[in-house]
């Protein structure tokens, strides 16, 4: 009984320590303008040709599965006889 006790007081501690550590990352990220430049940087990111030619491909299959997906909900695949 004892073990689970100790195991359980480790994991809130290491718990509580990891929510402080976030808490302390987004605090310093705040103060010295880190999360103010981080939607152009990502914006910049998505428009740079490299990351266009990664994207275009993934866009592209996500949209056929959607049209697949359509038409067979709208009985485009109909085998039923």
């Amino acid at each position: 009984m004892r073990m689970n006790n100790r195991q359980g007081v480790m994991t809130a501690v290491l718990t509580t320590a990891a929510a402080g550590a976030a808490v302390y990352g987004i605090t310093r990220g705040v103060q010295n303008g880190t999360f103010q430049r981080l939607p152009q940087q990502l914006s910049n990111a998505m428009n740079n040709p490299a990351m266009q030619q990664i994207t275009k491909p993934l866009e592209n299959m996500a949209n056929n599965q959607n049209l697949q997906q359509l038409t067979n909900t709208f009985g485009g695949n109909n085998t039923q006889q």
